[in-house]
């Protein structure tokens, strides 16, 4: 017999070959041939449609089954490493439950998170997982009450109920404060982003408590989004330390702050931790790298990466069925190394004292 090319196949041909009715084929090609057909009858339309490299039409298959088997991962910025090395082991565990996603960034900004949402329904994907930007959550309630799968992914609502993957944001930074408060340092600094966005507002709320229970006081600077990377948010933070000078530690609230402050610490001659100790939310290469290496508080990847997954696909395995909310709130780690050791400031002073 002459293999046919697979790409111009159809199921009408599969069935004249095999000497069976196109429903018999249709039912294995669409997973729905368990006990209505026999595992002989299976077996054989299977190893042929394997043997001829026969791909079923998606678009023919969205209409039978209404299905596309896509997921949308929708983040504030996918070339983050942090939100990059969710999507990566995601990517896996989808893949392997039959599932594909797509990546975007919105920027934080809430017109592109719209268009891109419109742009999504029309290829009728099958659920989202959402890091909303600000002023969002209009939109996310739009979504659920068109019966959409929806998944809140690093942020989340507190007025209402939704399903949602985050980290305890509030407790991981009073534990980072305490570390720090423990360490001896004095005059602890906070570094973050001026947003309503839990994430962001937990993280100073845990700062801010954490100080005020100490008896410490309340040495912060909340920068605009868009300044983060820019000359105007390493300019104002320059500002910060030199209205600040007791300042002997800085906790900064996201991996892309720390990377333009220590830039800025750098510029200044500080050298960490002898005259400032550093600690960063969210672990990447390069602050294990640096010189000194810089204390993180680490966000669980793999296992946020595995409740968002196995949430979203319990959500559509029972998106017909009344079903509680899924709501995971995961601890962070943290990764204690030289930046924020006051133990290294005493030997580097000894050293000195020596010389």
């Amino acid at each position: 017999m002459k293999k046919k090319n697979k790409s111009r196949i159809s199921i009408k041909e599969i069935a004249k070959e095999l000497n069976l009715s196109i429903t018999t084929i249709s039912f294995v090609i669409n997973n729905k041939a368990k006990n209505r057909i026999s595992d002989e009858v299976i077996a054989k339309v299977e190893a042929y449609i394997e043997k001829v490299g026969y791909k079923p039409n998606s678009s023919a298959q969205t209409l039978r089954t209404g299905k596309t088997n896509t997921i949308v991962f929708m983040v504030e910025d996918i070339s983050d490493p942090f939100f990059s090395s969710v999507a990566k082991e995601m990517e896996e565990l989808a893949f392997n439950s039959g599932y594909r996603i797509i990546f975007c960034s919105t920027e934080n900004k809430k017109s592109r998170a719209i268009e891109l949402i419109s742009m999504f329904k029309d290829k009728q994907v099958d659920a989202y997982i959402i890091t909303p930007p600000e002023d969002f959550e209009g939109e996310i309630q739009k979504l659920i009450s068109e019966n959409q799968i929806v998944m809140l992914f690093d942020r989340f609502y507190n007025k209402a109920d939704y399903n949602y993957v985050v980290l305890n944001n509030f407790e991981a930074t009073k534990k980072t404060i305490n570390y720090l408060l423990g360490e001896g340092f004095e005059n602890i600094a906070f570094i973050g982003l001026e947003s309503e966005l839990s994430t962001l507002f937990d993280r100073f709320e845990g700062y801010k408590e954490a100080v005020a229970i100490a008896n410490k006081n309340n040495i912060s600077l909340l920068l605009n989004f868009e300044d983060v990377r820019s000359i105007k948010g390493s300019d104002l933070f320059d500002e910060f330390l030199n209205n600040n000078p007791n300042i002997d530690a800085i906790l900064f609230s996201t991996n892309s702050l720390a990377i333009t402050g220590l830039k800025v610490l750098k510029r200044k001659n500080l050298e960490i931790p002898l005259d400032i100790g550093v600690i960063t939310f969210d672990d990447r290469d390069l602050f294990e790298l640096h010189s000194p290496p810089i204390t993180v508080m680490a966000q669980p990847i793999s296992l946020l990466a595995k409740e968002v997954i196995n949430g979203t696909l319990k959500l559509l395995k029972d998106k017909n069925k009344v079903q509680n909310k899924i709501q995971v709130v995961l601890e962070g780690d943290l990764v204690i190394r030289k930046s924020s050791k006051h133990t290294e400031i005493e030997i580097k002073r000894t050293k000195m004292t020596r010389v």
